[in-house]
């Protein structure tokens, strides 16, 4: 498929054949042309030319830059579309399918009609395709990317046996092989395949490693080279059809029941968890609607799913009825359940259960929890991470220093009685006597970090009369010296 960048924008609905139009990508500092359309190539583009020579040939070309991933996705659809002429399919290259044939040709008449049968189907799907049949994936490859030759019988079938002398005259480009041995091979004066034939192996190999020669031998059919089929991805979905719409809420929760139970018999066969879920529904009217939900961690747990959903099942609109109800795994991850005591589990469970519940109402990026950072500032030595999918224990190091329970960010005290540290001072409108005090501690900024990343500190842990436990700080450099809470200890 040479141009299935340009093809699939068009399916789109892009104008793509109705102007000089082209794919672009950067490549080593430079933008150039992917892909071009027909309207391109006849005015003499070509895949490979810069941009800036592009614009001096047709100035009026409209280029959009290239989407690898949605090419990708479009190429995995054609390869799933293929497996009705052949269930052993797979993708070659980001703009190639490879179809193991044998035993499947007397379906469609015979090989040449079945090749015509192809690009017949390639063309409804409005896909340009060249095709090439042979008796080894590197032969086929070769007549469908560089054209018929002599010895293809002029409709690009290489017929068993004949790969060797049909071959003879193709570009060397049509081995497969990297840029690099193709130029070293143009070096030696080798333009085409059939010019290696007189060379050893041995010297090809001495010269350019055995991937040449192994690749020389698939071509060949002297080494087995075998369409391998794409694993299928695992499908953890259902759906139910009812004979008359429903609308009450009681049936579209016994619905969803059944639903979910399905889903989950398949996640628990296929040892996943599920993230997120969606469910739709079309009405009678032909009109859809969808509910999506997110839970905190893999799970198979169906009564957990059905409350997440029950919350929002309130919300939908049935219009005339609901005809079918589909519900969808939309993120997926392998599942490990983890052996805990019974009482850990369930908290495990219900606090999990809440922060679905949370991230279901809020928004899961603002259900947040604390995450260990590697610092020695205790203000510095965590930071808030999404609840959903954070470690269920976060390794939080223990430490020789005891610190305090909570942080209240160095606020000022007024000094009653000075002192080091002071002997009475006033925080928060109350009043405190020192009744004893350990320290000073001198914790450093980080000074990888900067100059901006704090001073220097001397940190004191005060017993007070009225019983609070304090962490104050001051600047041993500061004139006068000023007093600091910097965090309250249990």
């Amino acid at each position: 498929m040479p141009r299935l960048s340009v093809n699939r924008m068009g399916r789109a609905g892009m104008p793509v054949d109705d102007c000089l139009f082209a794919v672009t990508a950067e490549d080593k500092g430079a933008v150039r042309l992917v892909c071009v359309n027909l309207a391109g190539l006849k005015a003499g583009l070509s895949p490979g030319m810069t941009l800036a020579d592009a614009r001096g040939i047709a100035p009026d070309l409209v280029t959009l830059p290239e989407e690898p991933q949605r090419d990708m996705a479009f190429l995995k659809a054609l390869q799933r579309w293929a497996e009705k002429f052949s269930p052993w399919t797979s993708c070659d290259g980001t703009d190639g399918l490879l179809i193991n044939i044998t035993g499947c040709a007397h379906l469609f008449d015979g090989e040449e009609a079945m090749r015509r049968a192809v690009l017949e189907e390639f063309s409804d799907l409005q896909v340009e395709a060249a095709a090439g049949i042979a008796d080894t994936k590197g032969a086929a490859r070769a007549v469908a990317r560089f054209g018929l030759r002599p010895g293809t019988g002029g409709a690009g079938i290489i017929q068993p046996g004949e790969t060797r002398a049909a071959l003879a005259a193709y570009p060397i480009e049509a081995l497969g092989i990297d840029d690099k041995t193709i130029f070293e091979l143009k070096r030696l004066g080798l333009k085409t395949i059939g010019e290696l034939y007189p060379l050893k192996s041995a010297e090809l190999t001495r010269r350019f490693g055995f991937g040449l020669l192994r690749t020389f031998e698939k071509l060949m059919g002297a080494t087995g080279d075998p369409v391998i089929p794409a694993s299928p991805l695992p499908g953890f979905a259902a759906r139910i059809s009812f004979p008359d719409p429903i609308g009450l809420q009681d049936d579209v929760e016994e619905a969803l029941r059944r639903l979910i139970a399905q889903v989950c018999k398949r996640l628990s066969e296929q040892g996943h968890g599920v993230r997120a879920l969606r469910l739709s529904f079309q009405r009678a009217d032909k009109s859809e609607g969808h509910l999506d939900i997110g839970l905190a961690r893999p799970s198979q747990d169906a009564g957990q799913i059905f409350r997440q959903f029950r919350l929002k099942l309130g919300t939908v609109d049935a219009g005339y009825g609901i005809d079918m109800m589909r519900l969808q795994a939309i993120a997926t991850e392998p599942f490990r359940p983890v052996q805990q005591r019974f009482a850990t589990a369930e908290e495990r469970s219900q606090l999990d259960e809440l922060i679905a519940t949370l991230g279901n109402r809020l928004g899961f990026d603002r259900v947040l929890s604390w995450e260990p950072v590697s610092s020695h500032l205790p203000h510095r030595a965590f930071r808030f991470v999404e609840a959903a999918g954070a470690p269920v224990t976060p390794s939080w190091a223990s430490r020789p220093q005891k610190r305090p329970l909570m942080l209240v960010g160095h606020e000022l005290v007024e000094i009653i009685e000075p002192g080091r540290p002071p002997q009475a001072f006033k925080w928060r409108q109350d009043a405190f006597d020192l009744a004893g005090a350990s320290g000073p501690e001198r914790i450093g900024h980080e000074w990888w970090k900067g100059a901006d990343s704090g001073a220097i500190r001397d940190y004191w842990s005060v017993q007070t009369k009225q019983g609070m436990r304090l962490w104050l700080s001051t600047r041993p450099d500061g004139k006068p010296p000023s007093w600091e809470v910097a965090g309250v200890f249990p």
